[in-house]
């Protein structure tokens, strides 16, 4: 996403750029809004994710991956971190990205200096949410349990491996009580808590409004958290907690739905519904795309003509 950020206040030049913090959860969890809010603070740049294929999965040691991030933050935001650091009040700079659980790999280097926040939402909220958006692509409440599961439980390892180096943070406790769970994210960052935080939504967004994020340019809703509860079926639910039940409790979900056994012809169908689905999705996604590409590639090439 897009972003756009100029100030110009004097400060002392570095002896060299920070390491950044990194903030992950699954996709649907609540980054974009703990990003949002995080970066209403005038002392903090976050990088509201960068295109992480391009950047990881090709052996760089620790330096290497900063410098391809600080490259992004560039194309992004129009500023060299370096700039951020010398023309600005800022202190501390970090990178947002919920992709970021699929490169714990690499992080596992970052973790005697560097700092990390995961945030954890309902995985019935988020398999909801997969469901409704683009970002499911054919999900249904099998697979979309099945992903929550399995990228939660690579986070809680990664926790489990430098515990003082990380933050964890639920969702929900953001939602309905922003200012305690953003007070301990800057005491956890060593920044003085900042009141700009609470009016966040006031603030000039750096992020390109989008129908996917369009709720964290206004105040935290906490029906959002409990929306599930409503648009999810009892059986869905059940699904939900069949297959996630354990991991749900372990971070403090009540399981709330009925009792629901699989067979094997209803596990291949949803299978099936995510596979076929989603390359339905994917294809649409992928037409639009150049669909809108071409428009703009006419309407420039019309305004160029005498």
């Amino acid at each position: 996403m897009s972003q756009t950020r100029t100030k110009a206040i004097t400060q002392t030049k570095p002896a060299k750029t920070p390491t950044p913090f990194f903030v992950m959860g699954t996709q649907r969890s609540g980054t974009t809004l703990l990003t949002r809010a995080l970066s209403a603070h005038p002392e903090v740049f976050v990088q509201n994710e960068i295109n992480l294929h391009n950047v990881f999965g090709k052996n760089y040691n620790k330096e290497k991956l900063i410098s391809e991030i600080e490259a992004r933050v560039i194309d992004d935001a129009n500023i060299s971190v370096k700039d951020l650091f010398e023309q600005d009040k800022t202190k501390i700079w970090g990178l947002k990205d919920p992709q970021l659980t699929e490169h714990i790999e690499e992080l596992r280097q970052f973790l005697q200096d560097t700092l990390f926040i995961v945030i954890v939402r309902d995985g019935r909220g988020v398999t909801n949410s997969y469901i409704e958006n683009k970002w499911g692509l054919g999900t249904n409440p099998y697979t979309g349990a099945q992903r929550w599961k399995r990228e939660v439980e690579q986070q809680e390892a990664f926790i489990n491996e430098a515990p003082e180096r990380f933050l964890y943070i639920r969702y929900e406790d953001l939602v309905y009580d922003l200012k305690s769970s953003m007070e301990k994210v800057c005491r956890h960052l060593g920044v003085d808590f900042h009141p700009n935080i609470l009016q966040y939504d006031m603030q000039r967004s750096y992020y390109q409004k989008m129908r996917e994020n369009i709720h964290t340019h206004r105040k935290p809703d906490p029906n959002l958290a409990e929306k599930w509860r409503k648009t999810l079926t009892p059986f869905e639910i059940g699904v939900i907690e069949m297959v996630a039940g354990d991991t749900l409790q372990r971070h403090g979900y009540e399981l709330c739905g009925p009792e629901v056994n699989l067979n094997k012809r209803q596990i291949l169908f949803y299978r099936l519904h995510q596979k076929i689905i989603g390359e339905i999705q994917l294809r649409y996604r992928w037409r639009r795309a150049e669909f809108i590409n071409l428009i703009k590639k006419r309407h420039r090439k019309k305004n160029q003509q005498p």
